[in-house]
């Protein structure tokens, strides 16, 4: 018992060390807006110490924050909370924190309700915060630039000194004018913001430009990967106005911003609500949301030969003794060893998880009914192979437990099922597959 709580107190320890190094801050509350958990970036962004993120009155008198029209929160009760709950109710929203000396910080919190894996009854309010800062300040100079080309028709000076890739183009997406911000992204032989989108976007660039020009909307604002002059592909955040709408000349000034690190930092924050962070391998909550997906998707016209999907279901045989024996430290080799070995037997649209200690399960295609066996069986004899990679441990093997996913079942009943098989296997002799019969 003492070691599962030391091993439970490590994990523990990892996973809020992971915590703590995201450079977004993240507030966890119950459903009524109280705080249950935070990391050092909120506090930061917040400008607030861990005692005065739950009540007010503990707060310096001058910190104040303000919503995105510019209006001030602190009359609106606990304005933290305020801020919380809206973003909750919108999905997102942008506030302005000043403490009591410094600048306002321009934050964006978005929140949503998340289930407890253990306690599915159980719900909490996950909120991330990022700084924008930055990003409002390029925005507002978005916006004068725009209404200093549309007054005062000072748009080559402001094209050439923009930091901003900035070029004006026609209805059909031609470049008329560009600044040196934009030659050095998309190269000096681009003469059409069509030729350096994907093929699949050009459509939707040429529908927006339409929608522009006609006065539908004032601006549009498209996410979409750019063709460098290198061949290199870079996200770019592009926003189009109408510069002479309804006029002969028409034209769209179209402002693209760099967004690929922003697009990087989401992956890494997937990544990190996905993957187990010991093996790399999809967590429990990650996997059973694919699982769902799989199910969901047999109720749908199936393409001939596109066969059927398997859950196997892994409990690995002999792994306490590594623990009791060899310590944590070996048996979290033993684990990534493992992990390592299922990987390399599946397949890349194979989907392979660890649902927590030592069990691991596999979602794949099989097309015949001996695959799943085949497949549970090889599986076995690498993990054993794998096991034996690390010095000092003792066997391990696996049993499994297979069920071939029905039409009709939930993701738990998948599960359950397979978990059953794979207890029979253990009492019939451990290192063996079993099938469930549903």
């Amino acid at each position: 018992m003492g070691d599962q709580v030391r091993s439970v107190a490590r994990a523990a320890t990892r996973r809020r060390r992971l915590f703590d190094t995201l450079d977004e801050g993240v507030i966890i509350t119950e459903l009524d807006g109280t705080v249950l958990d935070w990391n050092a970036a909120a506090l930061r962004l917040l400008a607030l110490a861990p005692d005065q993120l739950g009540s007010r009155a503990d707060r310096d008198p001058g910190w104040h924050l303000t919503w995105d029209d510019g209006t001030s929160a602190n009359g609106e009760g606990d304005p933290l909370h305020a801020a919380l709950q809206r973003a909750l109710e919108r999905g997102s929203v942008t506030v302005g924190v000043r403490a009591s000396a410094g600048a306002t910080r321009w934050i964006a919190i978005s929140s949503h309700v998340v289930r407890d894996d253990e306690d599915a009854a159980r719900e909490t309010i996950v909120s991330t915060m990022t700084d924008v800062t930055a990003q409002r300040a390029a925005e507002q100079q978005n916006v004068r630039y725009r209404e200093i080309i549309d007054t005062l028709d000072a748009s080559h000076r402001i094209l050439e000194e923009s930091p901003i890739g900035m070029c004006s183009v026609d209805v059909d997406g031609n470049v008329l004018r560009s600044n040196m911000a934009f030659l050095a992204l998309a190269g000096a032989e681009t003469t059409s913001i069509l030729a350096i989108v994907p093929s699949e976007d050009r459509d939707t660039l040429r529908n927006e430009f339409d929608r522009v020009l006609d006065g539908r909307t004032p601006s549009v604002r498209i996410e979409t990967r750019v063709r460098r002059p290198t061949n290199a592909e870079t996200w770019c955040e592009i926003t189009a106005v109408a510069m002479r709408q309804g006029t002969p000349d028409a034209a769209i000034l179209l402002l693209i911003n760099d967004v690929t690190e922003r697009r990087h930092r989401e992956v890494r924050l997937r990544q990190l609500a996905e993957r187990d962070p010991l093996t790399g391998l999809h967590n429990r909550r990650s996997f059973v949301g694919t699982l769902r997906e799989r199910l969901a998707a047999l109720d749908r016209p199936v393409r001939r030969g596109a066969g059927k999907w398997t859950l196997l279901l892994f409990d690995l045989d002999g792994f306490k003794d590594v623990n009791d024996t060899c310590g944590h430290a070996r048996g979290d080799a033993v684990l990534v060893a493992v992990a390592a070995a299922i990987r390399d037997r599946t397949r890349v649209d194979d989907t392979v998880g660890r649902l927590g200690g030592d069990e691991f399960a596999v979602l794949f295609r099989s097309i015949a009914e001996s695959d799943a066996v085949d497949i549970g069986e090889q599986i076995i004899e690498r993990i054993t192979q794998a096991a034996r990679s690390v010095p000092g441990a003792p066997p391990v093997s696996a049993s499994v437990g297979i069920v071939r996913l029905r039409p009709g079942f939930r993701a738990d009943d998948m599960l359950d099922a397979a978990d059953r098989a794979m207890y029979r296997a253990k009492r019939a002799g451990k290192a063996r597959v079993v099938e469930a019969a549903i």
